[in-house]
């Protein structure tokens, strides 16, 4: 071997991947193999450097090269197995890390093998698997960097609340943002995860910290709005408020809708949440007309569908015998633990989203100190992610335009306008993927056909009744399926029961609810009531 040729080509490689200059590097690196083939350094060198390209197939022989001229080493193992890691070769990728573990390795390797693996249980969403390789790595890093590791720290934060376990979402968001204290992200998140604890005060304390250690930008000072005007929202009604957070919440909305600032998702949004509070100041025209921003103005109610053959009226003995064999089933349920006695407990919680980190898998996982980045996994079917990926968008769309005919359809129901209230009560009904709405779609299409009914418009009275025959029907059966959606099935049908005056049968069924259900339908049957007195007197 010439040495001084060996240094040389070496010396002038490691100068060419420095700067980025991978293909003339491998170049160099070929010629100081020339005069030492079994160079460990510029096989593994050279390999990393066509990951770099992403000449995989040429990587590989490289790597195994060095592998083969040291297989004791579990670092060239290692360095195999994050060339099958980044070329998307997961299950060759988790064989060579696992096998690099078994060898002797450097400590900083032996560190990363853990990282590389909790990556990986990342990815298939194994979350508790990825946490003890992320304590594996931080035990076994040398440096003690690994625990200062915002990256990783984020990632712990996703983790947790994908596991719903808040109180140690919100300590790595802590620590994330002592480590970070300008970086405005970590207060969004520090903020939203307090704000679901509804801690107000604290919650406030976080964005004014945020306006001072991390706002910049107008865009830095726009997303610090959005979280104040939430602030202001969620706060109404609270210890902290003098009076005036509707209003203000109100106000800031309006500006942050016609800044210079924000993306169209983000004023969309707005739009929405402005509705919303609209609604809460008693300002339903303003909501309705925010609502028509947002989608096209419906046309003239479509005609009553016709009543499947199917579907027949239902005498008073056949509801009577309904009813006492529904109590029946549900005390049953009851007692055998199968259904929470305080059922109304069982309603399930959603949350909007919170800026929380997410790793963006599988494109742009993870990108290391070379700048590698992972391509398409091996064994996935992208097509079918991207399918899947525009089914998401899609699912995502007609989301936002059930939450603007909800609202639009609440709207109506309260200026009771029933023509329109039955309008948009069948389209919510139809609402994939949230029962609230498509429950609430049915039973206001009910109530709208009664009431346009009563005043002589569109429908009979035995027609109203017969669409309440069917969706009291509906929501027995759903009752009675005895899971998350039952809470919502009963309040309906106890509604439906009081506004055809049989209040036995919907207090009866209110006494399964929680209490502050309960209360409210015990508030509302009294309602039904007084009405139905008034109209005898």
């Amino acid at each position: 071997m010439d040495i001084e040729v060996y240094k040389e080509a070496i010396s002038n490689a490691d100068l060419a991947f420095s700067n980025g200059k991978y293909e003339n590097a491998v170049t160099w690196y070929d010629k100081a193999l020339a005069e030492a083939p079994q160079d460990e350094y510029a096989l593994s060198k050279a390999g990393t450097a066509l990951v770099s390209m992403n000449k995989f197939d040429e990587a590989f022989g490289y790597f195994q090269r060095a592998v083969e001229a040291d297989p004791e080493n579990g670092d060239n193992v290692f360095n195999l197995a994050n060339a099958y890691f980044f070329s998307g070769d997961i299950p060759q990728a988790i064989e060579n890390y696992t096998k690099a573990e078994m060898l002797k390795c450097s400590d900083d390797v032996k560190a990363r093998i853990y990282y590389q693996l909790a990556l990986m249980c990342g990815i298939k969403q194994d979350y508790k698997s990825a946490l003890i390789n992320y304590e594996k790595y931080e035990a076994a890093d040398p440096t003690g960097q690994a625990a200062l590791d915002t990256d990783l720290i984020a990632d712990k934060v996703n983790i947790y609340v994908q596991l719903e376990d808040f109180d140690n979402a919100i300590k790595y968001t802590l620590k994330w943002l002592n480590l970070s204290p300008a970086e405005l992200r970590c207060y969004i998140i520090y903020f939203n995860l307090v704000m679901a604890t509804e801690d107000f005060a604290k919650a406030s304390s976080i964005l004014d910290d945020a306006m001072k250690f991390a706002v910049n930008t107008p865009e830095e000072k726009y997303a610090v709005d959005l979280s104040r005007a939430n602030w202001y929202v969620n706060a109404a009604g609270s210890s902290l408020d003098d009076g005036s957070f509707q209003q203000k919440a109100y106000d800031l909305m309006n500006e942050l809708i016609v800044s210079e600032v924000g993306t169209p998702d983000q004023k969309n949004e707005l739009v929405l949440a402005l509705g919303e509070v609209c609604i809460a100041m008693n300002k339903i025209d303003e909501a309705i007309g925010l609502m028509e921003m947002l989608t096209e103005k419906p046309e003239e109610a479509a005609p009553a569908p016709a009543v499947p053959a199917e579907q027949r009226d239902l005498s008073p003995e056949e509801m009577d015998a309904m009813m006492t064999a529904d109590m029946a089933a549900m005390e049953q349920k009851v007692a055998s633990g199968e259904i929470s006695e305080d059922i109304g407990d069982n309603v399930p919680v959603n949350y909007d989203e919170n800026g929380l980190p997410v790793r963006d898998y599988p494109d742009g996982m993870f990108e290391d100190e070379d700048g590698f980045k992972m391509p398409e996994l091996k064994g996935v079917d992208m097509e079918k992610l991207m399918q899947e990926d525009d089914e998401a968008e899609k699912a995502a769309q007609e989301e936002f335009r059930a939450r603007v005919g909800f609202m639009l359809l609440t709207c109506y129901a309260y200026k009771e306008d029933y023509n329109k209230t039955l309008y948009y009560a069948r389209q919510i009904k139809d609402t994939p993927n949230n029962v609230y709405y498509s429950f609430f779609g049915r039973y206001s299409e009910a109530f709208a056909m009664m009431q346009l009914a009563k005043k002589g418009e569109g429908f009979t009275k035995e027609e109203a009744d017969r669409k309440y025959a069917q969706e009291i029907s509906f929501f027995r059966s759903e009752m009675l399926k005895a899971n998350e959606n039952s809470a919502y099935a009963l309040v309906f049908r106890t509604r439906m029961y009081a506004e055809q005056g049989k209040f036995t049968k919907a207090e009866e069924l209110a006494e399964l609810m929680g209490d502050s259900e309960k209360a409210a339908l015990a508030e509302y049957i009294a309602q039904c009531k007084a009405e139905l007195e008034k109209q005898e007197s």
